[in-house]
């Protein structure tokens, strides 16, 4: 079976500062960490763009879990660069820095191959290059698409196209209640039902991820985790495992799979926020993703 999944989004470099430390440009970006977690499932590959200064270094992660970099493309100058600050409770990143640098000019060109991929993950970007993309591929089991604040604000109308083209939508608690009007989450949930997606998934941070469909509602908890390191890209590779283990199954569009997805995501996330950049996440083992799921699977059973 076909389980390629191409990921278009940002491969950039992250600043960090909070309670555990500090980190200068370390690898970051929503596609790189929803393509390393793609990888644990299916064979993904990337459309991104970086300048001249991303090294061997950068690419290493990638490289180690076989992540197709053949639509990455390299441009004169530097790489998109953002840098932020949590609070304590690591919910909360107060940006102090975005360098779009060579991103500022990005367009995604797909690959012949990506173009018959089996699965699309639209990671956070401009939903007018979202719309670029969905024009590129040809017959994709499945598309999925994640979105930020700054997009509902300035591109509602677009981002409202590309919700009536997709099959499954990520977006936060704040980002589903802005979009819709809507301050209950299942209300907002069924709205964008209403657009045309099929799924809506609502990412609630701390507290796990909810589904809203026409079959049904469901809420996860999250994988619970005595320390948390850094929560930065914990979105992203949710997106990226939940995107992944779907192409791996000859189902994808089932209940029972979505909220399998849904509980991938989390637990995915969770080996993430243990670390800054994606160095916990590209130096799993399958055993160690088995042994999570079923810890995870014993606190949910009563």
């Amino acid at each position: 079976m076909n389980n390629n999944v191409v990921v278009v989004g940002s491969v950039a470099f992250d600043t960090i500062d909070n309670a555990n430390g500090s980190v200068k440009q370390v690898l970051g970006g929503a596609a790189s960490y929803s393509s390393i977690c793609a990888s644990y499932f299916a064979k993904p590959s990337v459309v991104a763009v970086v300048g001249t200064d991303f090294s061997a270094d950068y690419r290493a992660p990638f490289v180690k879990r076989k992540v197709d970099l053949s639509g990455l493309q390299v441009r004169e100058g530097l790489t998109f660069h953002w840098g932020g600050q949590y609070d304590k409770d690591f919910n909360t990143a107060v940006t102090k820095f975005t360098d779009l640098n060579v991103f500022q000019n990005f367009q995604p060109v797909l690959t012949k191959e990506q173009q018959n991929a089996a699965a699309v993950f639209l990671a956070n970007i401009d939903p007018e290059l979202q719309l670029s993309v969905l024009k590129q591929v040809k017959h994709p089991r499945f598309v999925a698409c994640d979105t930020m604040n700054y997009w509902i604000s300035s591109k509602k109308d677009v981002l409202l196209k590309v919700v009536k083209k997709i099959d499954i939508f990520f977006l936060n608690e704040t980002e589903a209640r802005q979009l819709t009007g809507e301050y209950n989450l299942i209300k907002a949930g069924k709205w964008l039902l209403k657009q045309g997606v099929k799924y809506v998934i609502i990412k609630l941070g701390s507290n796990g991820s909810m589904l809203v469909s026409k079959k049904g509602v469901v809420q996860l908890p999250p994988f619970v985790l005595e320390h948390v390191h850094d929560t930065t890209g914990a979105g992203d590779t949710f997106g990226g495992g939940f995107t992944g283990y779907l192409a791996s199954v000859k189902k994808w569009d089932s209940p029972q799979e979505i909220k399998r997805a849904m509980m991938i995501g989390n637990v995915m996330a969770s080996f993430t926020i243990e670390s800054f950049s994606v160095e916990r996440l590209a130096s799993l083992t399958q055993r160690d993703i088995k042994k999570r799921l079923n810890e995870y699977i014993k606190m949910l059973t009563f």
